[in-house]
C-alpha cells in the first residue's frame, strides 16, 4: 500500500482511536472519579460513575476494535516490519512488547467493565460496606495498572517512530 491518503488516513483514525481511549481513561481517573466522590454523597457518585462507564464503555470498545482494524495495515507497511512474530530488529522487539500492553489493556477494560464494574453497582444497592470497599479498591488497582499499561503502550509507540 503506497497510497499516502490511506495511510494517512488509517494512521489518523489509528491516533484519533488511542486519544478517545487513553485520554479518557485518564480524564476519568484523574478528574471524574476523585471529583464526584467530593462533591457527591456515595449513592449518586455511583449512579453517576455507573451512567458515564455505560457510555465510556461503548467508546472503548469502539477504539479497541479500530486500534485492531487500522493498527494491522499500519504495521505491515513500515518499513520495519518483517512478518507477523519477528524479533530481528529494535522495531519488530518493542512492536511485540508493546502489543501485549494493548492486550493486557484490552483485558483490563474487558475485566472492569464486565466483571467489576457490575459487582460494584449490585453492591451499592445496598449501601457502604467492608465487601463493596475492597471490590472499590480492586477497582482502583485495575484501574491504575491500566493507567500504568497505556503509558508504556505510548512510550514504545513513540520509540518506535525513531528506529
Amino acid at each position: 500500500m503506497d497510497n499516502l491518503f490511506v495511510k494517512t488516513l488509517l494512521s489518523v483514525i489509528h491516533n484519533l482511536a488511542t486519544v478517545i481511549w487513553i485520554g479518557g481513561m485518564f480524564v476519568n481517573m484523574l478528574v471524574f472519579m476523585p471529583t464526584t466522590k467530593k462533591v457527591l454523597d456515595p449513592s449518586n457518585a455511583g449512579k453517576l460513575m455507573q451512567a458515564i462507564m455505560k457510555r465510556f464503555r461503548i467508546v472503548v470498545y469502539t477504539s479497541i476494535v479500530i486500534l485492531g482494524v487500522t493498527g494491522i495495515p499500519l504495521k505491515i507497511v513500515n518499513p520495519n516490519y518483517i512478518y507477523i512474530i519477528n524479533f530481528e530488529n529494535q522495531w519488530e522487539i518493542i512492536s511485540f512488547v508493546k502489543h501485549i500492553f494493548y492486550g493486557l489493556l484490552t483485558v483490563l477494560a474487558i475485566y472492569n467493565f464486565e466483571i467489576v464494574s457490575p459487582k460494584i453497582a449490585r453492591l451499592a444497592k445496598e449501601g457502604p460496606s467492608p465487601k463493596l470497599a475492597a471490590i472499590q479498591n480492586q477497582l482502583k488497582f485495575t484501574g491504575m495498572l491500566a493507567m500504568f499499561s497505556a503509558l508504556v503502550i505510548l512510550v514504545l509507540s513513540s520509540m518506535m517512530r525513531f528506529l
